[in-house]
C-alpha cells in the first residue's frame, strides 16, 4: 500500500504550492530510478482531475527504436497515460538506438544535438496543453552536448522540479547531490517522491524518506510501494492527496 499521508512526514514549514505553471519537469536521482512511472502517474492523476496535460520527454535513448510509431517506449507510455496523440518527434525530438548519455550517444553516432531544435517542440507542445509532463533522462547532471547538462534546459524551459528517489543504501547521498546540483542552477524543487518501497521495508528503507525531508527540507509527495507490473493509475492514486492540496492548475474540462 502506498503512503500519501505526507503530513506526518513534512514536518518541517515546506508546504510550497505549486503555483499557476506552466508544468512540471521530473527528474530522478540516477537512471533507473523510475522517472517514466512518476511522470505517467503525474500525467494520469492532472487527466483525471480533468487538467488538459501534455507530455514530453526530450531526450531518450535506448539500444534500439522501440516501435513504428514511437522511437522511445518510455514516450509511448507517457502518450498513453496522458491520452495525447502529438507526434513523436515533438514528444521525443531527440533519440539516439544507443543506451548512453545524450552527449557520448551523440559522439558515437556523431549527429549533433540541436537544442534549438528541443525547445521549438516543447514550445509546439506547451501550445497546446495547460500543464505540459516533461520527463528527464538520467540524473539533473547528464550530459547533452560539451556545453549544456539537463539542469541548463530545464532552466531554459523554466518548469519546477519533482526529484523522484528510493529508499535504498546510498539514496541519501544521490538524493543531496540531486538537491545540490539542482540549488546551483537555481532550479525550483516543489517535491521528492520515493519509489519501490518493499512490502516489508528494513529499517534503513523506512527511516530514508524521514531523514530525506528532514535533511532538505522538501516535501516527500508520496512513497510508492514496489509493483511487479508498474500500472500509472495505482501510481497516480497514491501522490492525490498531496496534489489536491498543493497544485495550483484551475480544474477545467477537456
Amino acid at each position: 500500500m502506498c503512503n500519501s499521508d505526507y503530513t506526518n512526514i513534512n514536518k518541517k514549514n515546506s508546504n510550497k504550492k505549486i503555483s499557476k505553471t506552466t508544468g512540471l519537469f521530473i527528474t530522478g536521482t540516477d537512471t533507473g530510478v523510475g522517472k517514466t512511472l512518476i511522470a505517467c502517474g503525474v500525467a494520469w492523476l492532472l487527466r483525471r482531475r480533468r487538467i488538459n496535460v501534455g507530455i514530453m520527454k526530450p531526450f531518450a535513448t535506448a539500444n534500439q527504436v522501440y516501435s513504428h510509431n514511437f522511437k522511445s517506449q518510455d514516450t509511448e507510455l507517457l502518450a498513453a497515460a496522458a491520452n495525447v496523440e502529438d507526434m513523436d518527434d515533438d514528444l521525443n525530438p531527440v533519440f539516439f538506438p544507443i543506451a548512453a548519455s545524450p552527449l557520448m550517444a551523440s559522439i558515437i553516432t556523431n549527429n549533433r544535438i540541436s537544442l534549438k531544435s528541443v525547445l521549438s517542440a516543447y514550445r509546439r507542445i506547451r501550445r497546446k496543453y495547460e500543464f505540459v509532463v516533461v520527463e528527464g533522462i538520467g540524473g539533473i547532471m547528464v550530459p547533452l552536448t560539451n556545453s549544456y547538462l539537463l539542469a541548463d534546459f530545464v532552466k531554459l524551459i523554466g518548469l519546477q522540479l519533482i526529484v523522484v528517489s528510493r529508499p535504498n543504501l546510498g539514496s541519501i547521498n544521490h538524493t543531496l547531490l540531486t538537491v545540490t546540483a539542482c540549488k546551483k542552477y537555481g532550479l525550483d524543487i516543489v517535491g521528492i517522491i520515493i519509489n519501490r518501497m518493499p512490502s516489508k521495508p528494513d529499517i534503513v528503507e523506512s527511516m530514508t524518506p524521514q531523514l530525506i525531508h528532514e535533511l532538505t527540507g522538501i516535501p516527500i509527495i508520496a512513497t510508492i510501494p514496489e509493483q511487479l507490473r508498474p500500472n500509472s493509475q495505482a501510481t497516480g492514486r497514491c501522490m492525490e492527496r498531496w496534489f489536491e492540496v498543493n497544485i495550483g492548475v484551475d480544474q477545467q474540462t477537456t
